[in-house]
């Protein structure tokens, strides 16, 4: 119960240390800069992609998010493969022409850039088969004594239309992860009917609205 309530604490105490630092970055000038490069300001450009769907938050293109270079920088299993075709809402890019198809039992992976506590994901999502389909996402972690921990992020289901996910993240499962982490991997796992995903997006400080 103690280590319980003390990693709970650090978790609250690292939130709140989030807030301002986010503020900073936005005021801009040599703090906001230094604070943004220690919280993980330097996770790349962002802004409010999903605000058409009331979701505020400002977030980062992730590394080949939307699969225009192939699967580079991605680790693909069980099927997936880059198909043609992109999300229809065109939010990263008109010219844009390839996503991900994943089979049931099939999962695609990349590691992500964050800030202070843990990040938040979101991205488009589509059922090709003649239901619905159930998409996973996993978080795993490794410290910096190399300890692994896989965190649940979270399933959704998706049908025939392209649609954004819901804002997948570990919050709720921090105090799981170990201290010192060092790598976040997301993974992005296809447990029944088989899906295409594109540009994924990534909200570096987990902003809640």
């Amino acid at each position: 119960m103690a280590r319980y309530l003390t990693r709970l604490s650090l978790l609250a105490a690292l939130v709140a240390l989030a807030i301002p630092v986010a503020g900073a970055q936005a005021g801009g000038g040599l703090l906001g800069g230094l604070l943004g490069a220690v919280a993980g300001g330097n996770c790349g450009s962002t802004a409010p992609i999903f605000s058409s769907w009331g979701d505020a938050a400002d977030y980062y293109f992730a590394p080949n998010g939307g699969f225009e270079s192939g699967s580079a920088g991605w680790t693909l299993a069980g099927g997936a493969a880059v198909t043609s075709g992109s999300e229809t809402f065109a939010v990263h890019s008109s010219g844009d022409a390839n996503s991900l198809a994943i089979p049931a039992g099939g999962s695609a992976a990349t590691t992500v850039c964050y800030g202070l506590t843990y990040p938040g994901a979101r991205f488009f999502a589509e059922s090709t088969g003649d239901g619905p389909a159930t998409i996973h996402v996993r978080v795993v972690t490794r410290s910096l004594l190399g300890v692994l921990s896989t965190l649940d992020g979270g399933t959704f289901q998706v049908d025939g239309s392209w649609q954004p996910s819901p804002k997948l993240s570990t919050l709720f499962s921090a105090l799981a992860a170990p201290l010192g982490t060092k790598s976040m991997t997301l993974e992005i796992t296809v447990e029944s009917g088989s899906a295409r995903i594109d540009d994924l997006y990534v909200d570096p400080f987990l902003r809640l609205a």
